[in-house]
């Protein structure tokens, strides 16, 4: 049922978003089954559970994008969407006190890390297509995925 569902939502879409939400409901339909719970119609007294467990080995980010993807998930597939229960919301509110909200921030590409990446690339041709790609990237402050999608 849920893979008919996956299948109407493609182009509707970007592709990392739809292998996101693929992710996400199979990692909860795993945690059901652990669990003897049926995932759908979900219930949001299980739902705030999934995610105080969750809160033991996860980043909050992971389990804010889970919970969002479900949410998205249960309302096309024509389901309750329970995320935004009472229950859920306090469960991610303990969830936030208990591990933050605040991400890491990633470290920049300085000139001197920069320079430092530099002198890890080889003079042959895809060395110098990495120095193509890191100085773009540099000046441009393009993301990974669009520096890969960059086309000259």
């Amino acid at each position: 049922m849920i893979e008919e569902l996956f299948a109407r939502f493609d182009g509707a879409f970007a592709e990392n978003t739809l292998r996101a939400y693929r992710s996400d409901f199979r990692h909860y339909q795993a945690w059901c089954r652990e669990n003897d719970i049926l995932p759908l119609p979900a219930e949001a007294e299980f739902l705030a559970r999934y995610v105080d467990e969750l809160s033991l080995s996860h980043k909050s980010a992971t389990i804010r994008r889970r919970i969002n993807s479900l949410g998205t998930v249960f309302k096309l597939s024509k389901n309750a969407d329970p995320t935004k229960a009472p229950e859920v919301v306090l469960a991610l509110k303990r969830m936030h006190r208990k591990i933050g909200r605040q991400q890491a921030q990633a470290t920049p590409l300085t000139r001197d890390v920069l320079d430092k990446l530099f002198l890890q690339c080889g003079n042959d041709a895809r060395g110098l297509r990495n120095k193509v790609l890191l100085l773009l990237g540099y000046e441009t402050m393009r993301r990974r995925s669009e520096l890969c999608n960059f086309r000259f």
